[in-house]
């Protein structure tokens, strides 16, 4: 009997079967939370790739340059934009040099339904491609696509080129900031005239914004990119200096 009462007394309590039961279920929360990440960070720029890339294909051959050689170099003004592209219309790309020439599709709005398909969406208060003001773009940089992943990389005097159906603009990185998400004051980042809180400044310059997440696994904070129009190219006559050994696929 008095082996029977010793093992009695070893069975566990209902605490010790509580924190066990804890245990399996923060063990299984957190293996639901590492797929999630993996899905969030991974999968799905997997599964937008494709698409995004045939997008970005179509537009290529529809709207394509008269040649690949180099175009004429124009520092007026462009002409007037005339495009009214509606919500989640694909209407341009942004090709990127620096970041081993990367192209993305350029929508209109910035809903997660035009960002999640991997797209610079085009913040539709702001101003189009080559007119005067602010055109600010925002885009994913490590889900859906990590069209913005390497912002961060931006540096001045990087090239950002902005196509349209006719016209290729050339922007000029100039610098960048890191604000809050929280922060109401960002919005100054894409005014008319960057910086400006209250919109009611006169803009006189063609500027480019491009915003993203900060840090590059995170969302607490906004990594702005400012750059200046610099050129623009005719489709007709050509392609303009940073994009001549720009690969074809």
């Amino acid at each position: 009997m008095a082996e029977h009462v010793r093992r009695d007394s070893q069975r566990p309590g209902v605490g010790v079967a509580v924190v066990g039961v804890i245990g399996e279920l923060l063990i299984t929360i957190a293996v639901v939370l590492a797929l999630y990440a993996v899905w969030e960070l991974y999968w799905t720029s997997y599964e937008v790739e494709a698409p995004r890339a045939a997008t970005v294909q179509q537009f290529a051959e529809e709207h394509a340059p008269t040649s690949r050689k180099l175009g004429e170099v124009r520092t007026d003004a462009p002409p007037a934009f005339t495009q009214n592209p509606a919500d989640g219309e694909v209407y341009g790309l942004l090709h990127i040099p620096s970041w081993n020439w990367m192209k993305t599709p350029l929508a209109e709005g910035t809903s997660e339904a035009v960002l999640n398909l991997g797209y610079a969406g085009h913040y539709d208060q702001s101003a189009q491609p080559g007119e005067l003001g602010n055109f600010s773009v925002a885009g994913h940089r490590r889900t859906y696509g990590n069209n913005f992943r390497h912002i961060d990389k931006l540096v001045p005097g990087d090239k950002v080129v902005v196509e349209s159906d006719d016209i290729y603009y050339v922007y000029r990185v100039e610098s960048h900031e890191i604000v809050e998400a929280d922060d109401p004051t960002n919005i100054r980042v894409v005014a008319p005239v960057p910086g400006d809180l209250t919109f009611s400044k006169t803009p006189t310059q063609r500027y480019m914004t491009m915003t993203t997440c900060n840090p590059e696994y995170g969302n607490s904070q906004r990594y702005i990119v400012h750059l200046i129009f610099e050129s623009w190219t005719p489709k007709s006559t050509g392609v303009p200096a940073e994009l001549v050994d720009e690969p074809t696929s």
